[in-house]
């Protein structure tokens, strides 16, 4: 059985807009939330002026997705909800990330229990609730579904990527709790992602080094620097990401109620770095050299994906292939707006 009617929230940002492409593709009929018409409708409607007009993408606006019954009136209908959105601030993060995204999370799950035709929720997770970053990386463990994030409270109000980790494996944690509490009409699907890197074609793109998110990682740690950064190595191209949401709404092809943990590759910074320069010699003033690229350490953490691969396969964009088309964004971007280098 696919589930043809979808609520999708996150379209502003490029995992959901990127969804929204495939959904859109397929036939499936959207109806995209969003925080503020003003800011987003027209913007999509001359994307997709055909889809609109023939009522295959509709709108909801939602200033506020943590607000109970929400989340009521677009599920009434649907058969789907793919929850892309995640709330990210610079400050005060208990606040603004950690109880916002239960919140959201939370009013997605009961409209969902309320509505007599929705029967999959599908959740944007990430990698981040399975292992502890940076602790986690250079253990010598193998991690999958069933590992979960330590982190706590107190270490994720000090700065913003413990905020996200911990917002992400206490919603996740708090969402599977809901669901055992009694038998629903619906089941659940959390998708765990990795560092998501590939082609950008979210509305107002900004290439940018200060962000959480494989894009502004690449950017920060190879760009204009004495020397190459740290990179977190499990990637997955946003393309992949997105096709692996769609595919969920398969419910007979992909089991509900169960937590996939996704990995499409492993990218170095350094291997990363010397194909930059290899491939883009107008780069090599600004990106330096990798160095030797060693193998490896056999301390890195592994992970066991076999979950994932027989369900969604393995056949994934190579690293190499999506992190070019993050480094052709960035240099587009630069080429209409100045750098301060």
């Amino acid at each position: 059985m696919s589930l043809q009617s979808v609520v999708l929230t996150g379209v502003t940002g490029n995992v959901g807009a990127i969804v929204l492409e495939y959904l859109l593709e397929g036939g499936m009929t959207v109806n995209a939330v969003l925080r503020s018409f003003a800011n987003s409708k027209e913007f999509l409607e001359q994307r997709y002026p055909h889809e609109v007009a023939t009522g295959k993408l509709r709108f909801t606006e939602i200033p506020d997705m943590g607000i109970e019954g929400v989340f009521d009136a677009p599920a009434k209908n649907a058969s789907a909800i793919i929850h892309v959105a995640t709330p990210l601030s610079d400050s005060d993060f208990k606040a603004t990330m950690i109880e916002p995204a239960w919140q959201i999370d939370h009013s997605i799950l009961e409209a969902a229990n309320r509505s007599l035709t929705v029967k999959r929720v599908i959740v944007t997770g990430s990698i981040v609730a399975v292992m502890k970053l940076p602790e986690d990386l250079l253990k010598d463990e193998t991690f999958n579904e069933e590992n979960y994030n330590p982190i706590t409270l107190e270490e994720a109000v000090t700065n913003v990527s413990s905020a996200y980790q911990y917002s992400k494996v206490s919603s996740e944690l708090k969402a599977q709790e809901y669901m055992a509490k009694e038998d629903r009409s619906f089941d659940l699907v959390l998708l765990l992602a990795p560092s998501i890197i590939g082609r950008s074609i979210q509305q107002g793109f900004k290439a940018n080094k200060d962000g959480i998110g494989g894009m502004s990682s690449l950017y920060n740690n190879l760009f204009d620097r004495d020397a190459v950064g740290s990179i977190f190595p499990f990637v997955m191209d946003v393309d992949d990401v997105a096709r692996t949401h769609v595919k969920s709404l398969q419910t007979s092809a992909v089991p509900g109620n169960m937590r996939y943990l996704l990995i499409g590759g492993e990218m170095g910074a350094a291997q990363l770095a010397n194909k930059l320069r290899a491939n883009y010699p107008k780069l090599q003033s600004r990106v330096p050299a990798g160095g030797k690229e060693e193998p490896w350490p056999k301390t890195m953490a592994k992970c066991d994906i076999s979950r994932s691969e027989k369900i969604f396969g393995s056949n994934w964009v190579s690293w190499w292939d999506s992190a070019r088309a993050t480094v052709e964004d960035i240099l587009a971007y630069e080429a209409n707006h100045p750098v301060v280098v």
